[in-house]
């Protein structure tokens, strides 16, 4: 679907390459090919609709197929959802990072209801306190719940060696006594949050006239902002980053500053770099069990803070600094990032070979 997808589907395709694995990919939108540029191991299909899928899987015959996204093709494709276009024993499964919705603002035919199992990117323990029977948002239809396996973070890069995080602070000319701040905020299934870049911008701007030596990549569409507003000296932009290029660049920052992206949120954790994620207020979010409630659980763990779209300048201000400067703060964070933290694709390849085994 979008580059989260991608990001997640790439890091699997990735691990079990490694195993002896074959992978092809099949993308719903060729804008998402970038992500994939240096990946030479894959093949790639792009299947914009149920029919083109079905002609790709008759000819490459897998014996499994992912779908990052169990939504695939939204609500347009109402029999897909309800009975597969390949015949069975193909074992499917959808991985996903925002499945966790209520049934009533979902109607059921938006799943995928003919799939094995859903994976799902969260470690077991925030999983199951984003619960609502466990003070969380989420409410899981039983009949669903019964099929859902939380398998932990994807992608789930190592930390890079401390030599290329030096390398690329020194690329980006990232002086001994500056703070380096990664910020992405993506045009693609989230929409461009423009006000969460200038919630930064102005924040940035408030530390920079108080003496703070900062400096900020911002990664993301420039064509929709407010030309005024990228006019900082401290300020550099990227439209876009290989994904092995996007992870060395977060892991290197000292803070990340995003939208409500999980794959973002997972690669920054993974890294063990402070992150503060800027996410929509309910009313205005189109599908109201995401964004608050999808980061909710990662914040009460502890690994990120959370700040809404009506958060006041200054306080959103404040916490940057908190996680630049203050050091009892970023430790309790990394350390909270460490404990909790859990590598997805392991798990996912380890059930994904049982399961064929039993076939």
């Amino acid at each position: 679907m979008g580059p989260g997808e991608t990001g997640q589907a790439r890091a699997l395709a990735k691990y079990i390459v490694k195993s002896s694995g074959k992978i092809i990919f099949a993308l719903c939108q060729k804008k998402n090919l970038h992500f994939l540029a240096k990946d030479k191991k894959f093949k790639i299909f792009f299947t914009e609709n149920p029919c083109q899928l079905k002609d790709t899987v008759g000819k490459e015959k897998p014996d499994v197929i992912l779908f990052f996204n169990s939504k695939m093709w939204g609500s347009h494709f109402q029999d897909f959802q309800i009975t597969p276009p390949f015949k069975k024993p193909l074992l499917t499964f959808c991985v996903d990072s925002n499945w966790l919705f209520n049934e009533k603002t979902y109607p059921d035919f938006r799943f995928i209801k003919w799939a094995d199992k859903y994976l799902i990117l969260f470690p077991k323990k925030i999983f199951e306190s984003g619960l609502k029977e466990n003070g969380g948002g989420f409410t899981i239809p039983h009949s669903f719940l019964k099929k859902v396996l939380p398998i932990g973070f994807m992608p789930s890069y190592e930390k890079p060696k401390k030599k290329a995080i030096l390398e690329t602070r020194r690329k980006y000319e990232i002086e001994k006594d500056e703070k380096f701040i990664f910020s992405y905020f993506s045009g693609f299934g989230a929409g461009h949050r423009i006000w969460a870049f200038y919630n930064l911008i102005e924040a940035v701007d408030r530390l920079v006239k108080k003496g703070k030596k900062i400096k900020v990549l911002y990664v993301g569409p420039i064509e929709s902002l407010d030309k005024k507003m990228l006019q900082r000296d401290w300020l550099m932009k990227k439209d876009g980053l290989s994904a092995d290029d996007y992870f060395l660049t977060l892991a290197s920052s000292d803070l990340v500053f995003q939208h409500q992206g999980m794959v973002t949120l997972s690669q920054a954790i993974s890294a063990n770099v402070p992150v503060i994620a800027n996410v929509s207020v309910l009313k205005e979010v189109r599908f109201k069990k995401l964004h608050i409630f999808e980061v909710g659980p990662f914040n009460k763990a502890g690994l990120c803070d959370m700040l809404t779209k009506n958060t006041p300048c200054n306080e959103i201000s404040k916490k940057i600094e908190e996680l630049l400067y203050n050091n009892i703060s970023r430790k309790k964070m990394i350390k909270k990032q460490r404990e909790l933290f859990q590598r997805g694709e392991i798990t996912a390849y380890k059930f994904i070979q049982k399961k064929l085994k039993n076939l």
